[in-house]
């Protein structure tokens, strides 16, 4: 890891990498010396000898064993794009103060791991330590480093006027990684983990239960396995994608809650059942927009001081009814993908799907059913837009409420999947807007009120042929 700190980079984007800070208050006097006429031209030895040192004495082994857990610890720790350069000397306390934060090397500790801390550009910098105590010599690994690290992360943004993050709510997507990511490029195709996503989210939005979701992924030219218990009941899934295989050929599974939370088969039960509740067989569009008006409301009444549970219900049921719609367009499917972050609740937080939350999500269900038959799939009409401007004034709302609440990155999210619908409807021939007297032109967007105003609301019908 020294190595490939004070190198250039894998695609020489290192410049002039430094020590910044050290686990002995050294600092900068742990830097490298140079050794020859090149930037990358020092003598790393004497660094990483005292970084390792602690761990030769405790007997470790030099590289990792196999299937043991290593003992090194990596963090990087970047500002973000608008954000001011910091210097060397902030830099080193930043990187004390999340070590500290984090429980990984507490400040003052002289018995404490050896780390060290590189920049190597001006908006971010790494910090390795190594996992053994120098006075005892026990190797220990952090515990929930990560929560309590984006809290000492957020202390440091305000400490120094930085761009401030949202905390760690557990709502966060699950990203590709690296290798993901370098393995899809060469392919030329998006990540599996991605691709995946958006496939079991549509078969899962137009399912009525397992054996018609697992139809779906199928249909969709997936492999998906379930697994159950001895009694036969499933406990979960895995997918994957044709051609996507290990280097002995085996296909690369994902299962469900690691595409995404809401995509456990837990989750895709629960919402299944609460979809199943209603009896009607068909919602027009003028209905469904009248659901989604209803929601709106709810989510309205929460901000006014109603019940969190239920407008975090409605918000999970959006999803849904974003993914059906995203059949219709391209740009529609981006709006459903801007949002799904906003659609989560935070860790210990749980949505209850009442009687509006269940609606939307029959909608969803029978919107994806309808689309051919309604003849909304490439030429959507009146009744497709005005539904999209109440989705709109829905997730405006949401993203007034998640501000609300303190919760930046799920506000930002929603507000960026209504742009999107905004977008596609100011894009619509004027024919196609909902009429004099509805909701105005198909151009406006809507913006997030605390109840909607029925008074200015008119039916669409469902366009014919």
């Amino acid at each position: 890891m020294i190595v490939y700190l004070m190198g250039p980079g894998r695609a020489q984007e290192h410049v002039r990498p430094r020590v910044v800070a050290s686990w002995d208050g050294r600092d900068a006097g742990w830097q490298p010396p140079q050794v020859g006429e090149g930037e990358f031209d020092r003598d790393l030895g004497s660094l990483i000898r005292a970084l390792r040192a602690p761990a030769m004495a405790a007997g470790l082994p030099e590289h990792d064993e196999e299937g043991k857990r290593g003992y090194v610890w990596h963090c990087s720790a970047r500002v973000a794009g608008g954000d001011r350069v910091l210097s060397d000397a902030e830099w080193a306390e930043v990187a004390r103060d999340l070590l500290h934060g984090a429980g990984v090397a507490a400040r003052d500790d002289a018995g404490g791991p050896r780390w060290v801390a590189v920049r190597h550009a001006d908006d971010h910098i790494h910090i390795a330590v190594v996992l053994v105590r120098q006075d005892t010599g026990r190797r220990f690994w952090p515990s929930h480093d990560y929560p309590k690290l984006r809290q000492a992360a957020r202390d440091v943004e305000q400490r120094l006027g930085l761009s401030v993050t949202a905390p760690a709510d557990g709502t966060a997507a699950k990203a590709p990684h690296r290798g993901e990511i370098e393995k899809a490029r060469r392919q030329g195709r998006v990540p599996a983990r991605v691709e995946l996503a958006r496939a079991v989210r549509a078969a899962a939005v137009g399912a009525g239960g397992l054996t018609e979701f697992l139809s779906a992924v199928r249909a969709a030219g997936y492999l998906v396995e379930v697994r159950r218990a001895p009694s036969g009941d499933p406990l979960g899934y895995k997918v994957a994608r044709l051609g996507d295989v290990t280097a002995a050929g085996e296909p690369v599974f994902y299962s469900g809650s690691k595409l995404a939370p809401d995509l456990s088969l837990p989750r895709l039960l629960r919402g299944w059942e609460s979809a199943g509740r209603g009896t009607e067989a068909v919602v027009p569009l003028d209905a469904a927009r009248r659901r989604v008006e209803a929601a709106r409301a709810v989510v309205g009444s929460a901000r006014r001081g109603g019940t969190d549970g239920d407008a975090h219900g409605v918000a999970s049921a959006t999803l849904p009814v974003l993914t059906a719609v995203g059949e219709w367009s391209e740009d529609l499917r981006v709006a459903a993908e801007r949002f799904d972050r906003a659609a989560r609740s935070p860790r210990g937080v749980r949505g209850r799907d009442r009687a509006v939350a269940a609606g939307l999500r029959r909608v969803a269900r029978q919107l994806v059913g309808q689309r051919r038959m309604l003849g909304v799939r490439d030429e959507p009409g009146a009744a497709a837009v005005a539904l999209a401007v109440a989705l709109s004034a829905l997730v405006r709302e949401i993203a007034a409420w998640q501000r609300d609440r303190g919760r930046p990155h799920q506000a930002v999210a929603a507000s960026e999947s209504a742009d999107v619908l905004d977008r596609w409807v100011a894009a619509r021939p004027a024919g196609d807007g909902p009429g004099r007297g509805g909701h105005g032109s198909a151009a406006r967007r809507p913006q997030a009120q605390p109840r909607p105003d029925r008074a200015a609301q008119r039916p669409c019908t469902v366009p014919r042929g």
